[in-house]
Formats: structure tokens, sequence, C-alpha cells
């Protein structure tokens, strides 16, 4: 394998560091790189700023200008999760849900439309991240975008040398094969693990409308029980796979192109194409709409672009800020130079008809509590 980027491995393999702490540490060793923006000084109201967010993802990096102690953090495992988090009546003021979310979240009735003319960033956003079918539909917007990436699978050719990291040449379905039994690590998300299974079976992501019940009954049935032996691991939190992957554990793992940068270990280029995310903040009823506002312009910042992309590795909707970095750090990132062309191209999921991405969520739930 290639090196991690840094020394502080030996601390995540032994679980001494959370994605938090990694990022505080790294910054006290030097490795944060900085920018050259000035901070753009939005948040302007009072207030505790209650953010709904992916466990072990958020730091006060991506939310420049604020100050750490009104930031308020509540963490869930997976956008399910915060999905029924809401329902069940948490208050707060952003969530961070990703692309394939918003329209189940609307039909639940749960989060209230975007007013752009508050996000003081929009006119420098990418086009195509403003409005994909399931962000923007009834004639509104739902979703404030800022970073996107992609989900696939890093693996350690040290230990398999037979997985071929030529970009186009392996597939997907190299997850099934009997020399990796126990070896695989995977998201404990539906819309990340399966859907990208889903891709390397052939099963088109982009227009879930057309999956059935019984689709989903045949997919789980067939697939991913054979897929059951070869998994060692499930968990939401990267973090958790990260460690997995550097102490030998498991040899590989459906993870986010972070894992990628933050352990050295390559990240495949599959023959199917990768699953393409795009993730950013949705406002539930009852928020603090101008706190709620503060924390978007943050996110969608220039200053959080270039922290995005320098330090996670992932690309982020700010034209200003993603022009900003230099090609080479795009390069050595695995980023696109050109992030119109990969919006364009991904493969983005989207909504199957809602009884049937109740009954996905409801099938991978039964599946994981059963894997282990």
């Amino acid at each position: 394998m290639s090196k991690p980027k840094n020394e502080i491995a030996k601390k995540i393999m032994g679980g001494k560091l959370n994605r938090r702490q990694l990022m505080q540490t790294m910054g006290a060793a030097g490795l944060v790189a900085t920018t050259q923006f000035i901070p753009s000084n939005v948040f302007g109201a009072s207030g505790q700023a209650r953010v709904l967010t992916w466990s072990g993802y958020d730091v006060i990096e991506m939310y420049p200008g604020v100050d750490p102690e009104r930031l308020e953090f509540t963490v869930a495992d997976d956008s399910e999760s915060m999905l029924q988090k809401i329902r069940a009546g948490f208050q707060c003021d952003t969530a961070h849900p990703c692309n394939a979310d918003p329209f189940r979240w609307r039909r639940a009735d749960i989060i209230q439309p975007i007013d752009t003319s508050r996000c003081v960033h929009w006119d420098n956003l990418f086009e195509d991240s403003k409005k994909m079918p399931t962000t923007y539909f009834e004639g509104k917007h739902w979703f404030a975008p800022c970073e996107f990436g992609d989900t696939s699978i890093i693996v350690n050719t040290d230990a398999q040398p037979w997985i071929n990291l030529e970009p186009g040449k392996e597939s997907i379905m190299m997850l099934f094969d009997e020399r990796l039994e126990g070896k695989v690590a995977m998201l404990d998300s539906a819309a990340d693990s399966l859907y990208l299974i889903m891709i390397g079976m052939g099963i088109d992501v982009t227009k879930m409308e057309n999956l059935t019940i019984a689709d989903v009954d045949r997919l789980f049935d067939g697939p991913m029980e054979k897929l059951r032996p070869n998994i060692r691991l499930l968990s939401p939190d990267p973090t958790t796979l990260e460690e997995s992957m550097m102490s030998g554990e498991v040899d590989a793992a459906i993870v986010w192109n972070e894992s990628s940068w933050n352990t050295g270990y390559p990240m495949l280029s599959p023959k199917e194409g990768s699953l393409t995310w795009m993730c950013g903040f949705c406002i539930p009823k009852g928020a603090n709409l101008d706190v709620a506002y503060d924390v978007i312009n943050a996110a969608q910042s220039p200053e959080c672009s270039a922290f995005m992309l320098l330090e996670y590795g992932y690309g982020h909707v700010n034209k200003v800020g993603y022009e900003a970095i230099s090609e080479a750090d795009k390069i050595e990132r695995g980023l696109a130079l050109d992030p119109m062309t990969h919006l364009q191209n991904g493969n983005f999921s989207n909504e199957a008809v809602p009884e049937v991405t109740d009954y996905i969520e409801a099938r991978w739930a039964e599946w994981s509590a059963g894997v282990l």
C-alpha cells in the first residue's frame, strides 16, 4: 500500500482519534493547509446554531467565521436516522443530508424551502449543483448544496494483489470474490453501499423510480445474501472503516473518497462507475432562519470550499474556492479538474417511489442487523 499522508496513522489504528480529533491534531502538526481567503464573517445572527449531521464528520473549519461556541452539533448514524430523529420531534436549525434525501424529507413534511436570496454565495455555485431532480421540485429549492464526492472501494493490494487498480478495469463485483471472505468493510448506509453494489449489478441508480418491491427482494435474497460471508464490518463512521483497513482487519472497504486521502489506500475507479453524491443542508420546520442561513452561508463559502478540497479531498460547489486550488493539489487528491463534467457524468441516485424507498431502508436494516 501507499503510506498514509501523515504520521497520525498509529493513533487512528489504535482508535485514539475520531474524525474531529484527527483534524485538530493535523492542524497542530502543521498538516492542515492554510488558504489565502479572508473569512467572510457571514455569521451575524445571535443564538446557538443547532446542526444535525453525520457521526464523525463536521469540524469547525467547515464553518469559517463562526464562533465555535455557537455551533451545537448533534450527530446521527446516517440520513435515515436524521429523518427519524426530526420526525420524532428533534429541533434543529439545519440538517446535513445528501442529494438523494430531500424528496423523501419533503414527503415527510419536515423541511421548508430554501430562500436562495438569503444564500450570499448562490451566484458563485456551480450551476449543475442547484437543480438536481431530488433537490429542486415543486418549483422550489429544498436543499442548499455544499460538498460532493464519490462512494467507491479502497483496497489493500499488498494483501490482495489480484485486484486491478487500472481505471475502468476492475468491477465493483470483486467484493463477492471468495478471496475476500471476512475481509470487506462497508458504510452502514443503503444509499451508499447498497447503491454502489446495484451499480455493479447493472442497475441504473439514476432511474430508481423504475425499481419495484419485487426487485428489492431479489436483490436482498440473492446477491446480498451471497455477499454476507465476505462482510467483516459495517459502520456509519468512516474513521472506523479507515481503522479497520489500516490495522489489516479488512482489505477492501466501501467508503467515501475522503478515506483514500486519509489512509493512503488507493480507491478503485470501477468499470461500472462510482456512486456520486452531493451533500448540503436542509432547513427543518421550526428552525431559527437567521441562524440557518448563517450556517449555510459559511458552508457554501470559498473558505469552506478550500478546506473541503485540501483537507477532505472532496469537491465543493463554490466555483471561486474550487478554482483557487492548484491543479497539482486537485490531481493529488483525485479531484476532477473539470468539476462540471464530473457532476454531469456522475451516477447520482434519485428517489424510488415512496413505498419502495421505505422498503429498501427496512430491508437494509434487517440485512445489516444480521451480518455480524
